[in-house]
């Protein structure tokens, strides 16, 4: 049975999901506050967290960013702000999904079941554990990504774009399938996340030309 928890402060939002989700065959730990979240996480070690952005003590976003620092865990965002900003933040940080307020448990649920099944899917492909283009040594078992031996700070969503560009070898790799495919975004809400990350990959990578833009199209990598 996977084990999810929730932070999330709005008691109406938890008591309902935290039903629903153990109707759907879910193991459930609930917690309305940021403090002591990390560590909670730790000893926990669910295999979903779903966490609200506007929390007492500590935010969603520092909470996020504290988890990405130790854990892929997979994580889905909460929250009330529907800006597209707010759901760029949410992303960058290394959230998995992002759910504005309000939504239904069933649509949850239907996220849930496909972050947990992309996530299956990656770590089917991760038996080989190392590939390697040029300098850069790309870790599928840590995701991690080192350039001459040296650890590079990476998000899980721009590593696994990154992942995706080299297993191309050269080959376009279009936008929409990185939106689906690879990061599982629905591409008419966060089709400009995508431009975000190839950015911040060219800059963590150190070279501007290593991922071509094919324009209207997508990206290849720049053998």
């Amino acid at each position: 049975m996977k084990k999810i928890i929730i932070i999330e402060d709005d008691l109406g939002i938890v008591n309902s999901l935290k039903l629903y989700l153990e109707n759907s065959n879910f193991s459930v730990e609930t917690h309305n506050s940021g403090r002591n979240a990390v560590e909670i996480i730790k000893k926990i070690s669910p295999d979903l967290i779903i966490l609200d952005i506007n929390l007492p003590e500590l935010s969603g976003i520092e909470i996020c960013k504290k988890i990405r620092t130790f854990s892929q865990i997979p994580i889905i965002m909460l929250t009330a702000r529907t800006s597209e900003m707010d759901k760029i933040i949410g992303l960058e940080i290394g959230a998995d999904d992002y759910i504005p307020k309000p939504f239904s448990p069933r649509e949850l649920l239907a996220r849930i079941n496909s972050t947990l099944r992309r996530i299956g899917e990656i770590d089917k492909k991760n038996n080989s554990d190392i590939i390697k283009f040029r300098n850069i040594e790309i870790d599928t078992k840590e995701i991690t990504i080192k350039i001459n031996n040296k650890k590079i700070p990476i998000t899980k969503n721009e590593f696994d774009i990154f992942k995706k560009l080299v297993e191309e070898n050269g080959k376009l790799v279009t936008r929409e399938t990185i939106m689906t495919e690879v990061i599982g975004y629905e591409k008419y809400i966060f089709d400009r996340t995508i431009d975000t990350h190839i950015k911040n990959l060219r800059k963590k990578l150190g070279d501007k030309d290593i991922i071509i833009t094919v324009r209207g199209e997508g990206y290849r990598l720049n053998k």
